[in-house]
């Protein structure tokens, strides 16, 4: 049991060494140094963000000096593919990494590629999908034929489109006037690109139009930190300064939901895979869960015990939550903190403390991989650690729940013939954990 201490902790009933452990993998990620040709006056900022491609062949994170690395990912080995054999040469539009060794995937060599961005890359976001079918009466010079995609979102406000299998830069788009932020392509494989900046907006580029943007969203917060598509591309959420939580209802004009419930600037945010739940994550301490329909707080996820009061919440501690990831099964929630903690809550458990931790200090970013398998997470001395998930078997009444609610809101489930207990359940009114 954790000691009476006037200090605050980060856990509420035991200690942290009496928590699971993360286990972490053999191999990590670290700043590239590169030959003396190739340099750049700008130093590593820190991994501020990293992604795997949808269908877990590829990774990618900032590795310094306005370079993304896109390394290869084994799927059956659960991580990535390195060989100490590389060479570097410097092509008109990108520095490419080639791979003495042999790298087989369904029979086909996948070489590691440096991107040069040039400006210092803040956001990454993999896409894939068709461009629309040809038009005898118009040109276009974006032709994507079920490809892989990478964006970047830079310092400067541009944000740069890559084909992943040259490796060549196929659009810059400009019209954000301060750092990109956040990125995300649409779920559907529609090609429509998200962007969040700190220039306080939100916009909509269509690849399909050689990155054409075609809408453009100012909420009332100076900054906006992160932007995520709901799974039926139906809505999106973005979060900011001045505790700003906003959904946006694509299917009724873009029309916005405030949702109120945090004390300080909100950092991140993320759907559940059902799209029935909105996880917010905020420098007060706390990761709030939503229902999207409804607006209702369901669930609070404290970092910081005892929780301070609001008036104490909205100013400086040594607990700010840096990142948060639904786990694609929807089941856990992964979250980072200033404490030197990395979280992994188990929603099913009946329990105020995370179930799974492990110390990794000065963390920027989290995230699982698309089978959820591995955890990646970045830090400030822009190195990537890989974590194993938690072994853990979803229940089948939450995946007969996912099923349920990835077409029935929860706006509708009372008008379905079942017992209440049920419905409460579909509703996700079974938490506990509220602090």
């Amino acid at each position: 049991m954790r000691t009476t201490s006037s200090r605050p902790s980060g856990f509420q009933c035991i200690d942290s060494d009496d928590i699971k452990r993360l286990k972490q993998t053999d191999v990590q990620l670290h700043p590239l140094t590169l030959p003396i040709t190739h340099r750049t006056t700008r130093s590593p900022s820190g991994a501020k963000t990293c992604a795997w491609s949808p269908d877990n062949t590829y990774f990618a994170w900032p590795c310094g000096g306005g370079k993304v690395e896109l390394v290869p990912w084994d799927n059956r080995e659960n991580q990535i593919v390195l060989n100490e054999d590389i060479l570097l040469y410097e092509d008109a539009e990108n520095v490419t990494l080639h791979l003495d060794g042999n790298l087989q995937h369904q029979n086909e060599q996948r070489p590691s590629r440096i991107l040069d961005g040039v400006e210092v890359v803040w956001s990454v976001a993999f896409g894939s999908g068709s461009t629309k079918g040809d038009n005898t009466l118009t040109w276009k010079h974006l032709k994507v034929d079920e490809g892989l995609l990478l964006a970047t979102g830079h310092q400067n406000g541009n944000i740069k489109v890559w084909d992943c299998n040259t490796g060549k830069l196929l659009l810059m788009l400009k019209d954000h006037k301060d750092i990109v932020k956040s990125l995300n392509f649409a779920p559907d494989g529609s090609l429509i690109l998200l962007s969040g900046s700190r220039d306080g907006t939100i916009k909509f580029w269509d690849l399909n139009d050689d990155g054409n943007m075609y809408k453009s969203l100012r909420g009332n917060t100076k900054w906006v930190y992160d932007t995520k598509w709901s799974p039926k591309c139906d809505m999106i959420a973005s979060v900011g300064s001045g505790k700003t939580v906003i959904l946006w209802d694509l299917l009724n004009n873009f029309s916005p939901s405030h949702l109120h419930g945090h004390y300080h600037d909100v950092i991140g945010c993320c759907f559940s895979p059902d799209g029935a739940l909105l996880a917010t994550a905020s420098f007060d301490t706390r990761v709030i869960l939503w229902d999207v329909y409804t607006g209702q707080s369901l669930q609070e996820l404290c970092h910081m015990y005892p929780p301070p009061r609001p008036i104490f919440a909205a100013g400086a501690n040594e607990f700010y939550i840096r990142g948060i990831s639904f786990h694609p099964h929807g089941q856990m929630v992964l979250t980072i903190n200033d404490d030197g903690y990395v979280r992994c809550w188990d929603l099913e458990e009946d329990d105020n403390d995370p179930s799974y931790v492990v110390e990794q200090a000065n963390a920027l970013y989290c995230t699982f991989s698309p089978k959820g398998q591995r955890i990646s997470v970045g830090d400030k001395d822009g190195t990537i650690r890989f974590y194993q998930t938690p072994p853990k078997v979803a229940r089948l009444q939450h995946l007969s729940r996912m099923v349920v609610r990835k077409h029935v809101k929860s706006t509708k489930v009372d008008f379905l013939r079942l017992p209440c207990r049920i419905k409460e359940y579909l509703k996700y009114h079974n938490f506990t954990k509220t602090g």
